[in-house]
């Protein structure tokens, strides 16, 4: 008897379980519109994306920026505006300088010693002239020619204005001190200026233009 009611309960088990996964099984329809799952690969996006600038003409404006943009950085690169010098004001540098630890080669044999004193100049002088002039002023650049354009030593800087309309009325290889790299490391307060070397150590000069 034991035996039979046994069975019957695992009878009634098995039958609830299975009534159990049919329910879970039933198909209760869509719910809401449904969508294939589609993944575009992403070169044709990108390929796509480019056909479609192409043909409303964004692409070729965005070169042609590109280029106005470029044009106008090799004219006019960054640089600082500084003051006309209104009186000759003369600074010397001393560019001595301690070394802070010692120098070795590459076997680890000591050069120098931590406290030697060194002065760059004395390895590499100073054999021109560096010329600072604001391009966007006729007078200096008349100044420019007349105190420096002499020597091809020299070395001819912008501080800012025109690069390329100053090359072009000069004739001759000009450089561009770009956000006033060189202004602010040997403390130049007005243009024209110049650096040159004398002796060991270099002067700043400004001059006026009268």
């Amino acid at each position: 008897m034991n035996k039979s009611v046994g069975y019957l309960k695992a009878a009634s088990l098995v039958a609830l379980i299975a009534s159990c996964n049919a329910a879970l099984a039933k198909d209760l329809g869509v719910i809401g519109k449904s969508y294939p799952i589609i993944e575009r690969d992403l070169v044709e996006v990108i390929h796509e994306r480019i056909q479609q600038k192409t043909e409303s003409g964004e692409l070729d404006a965005m070169h042609e920026g590109m280029r106005d943009r470029s044009k106008g950085y090799a004219r006019r690169p960054p640089g600082v505006s500084l003051p006309r010098a209104q009186e000759y004001r003369a600074v010397e540098i001393n560019p001595l300088y301690t070394l802070d630890r010692d120098i070795t080669d590459a076997d680890g044999k000591v050069l120098f010693t931590a406290g030697t004193q060194v002065n760059p100049l004395e390895v590499n002088p100073l054999t021109k002239v560096l010329c600072f002039i604001d391009g966007d002023d006729p007078a200096q650049v008349d100044w420019l020619q007349a105190y420096c354009a002499k020597d091809i030593r020299n070395k001819m800087i912008l501080v800012s204005g025109d690069f390329l309309a100053v090359t072009e009325q000069i004739g001759m290889r000009l450089y561009f001190d770009q956000r006033g790299y060189l202004v602010e490391r040997f403390g130049i307060q007005a243009v024209p200026a110049v650096i040159r070397q004398s002796g060991k150590v270099l002067y700043v000069e400004e001059f006026p233009i009268k």
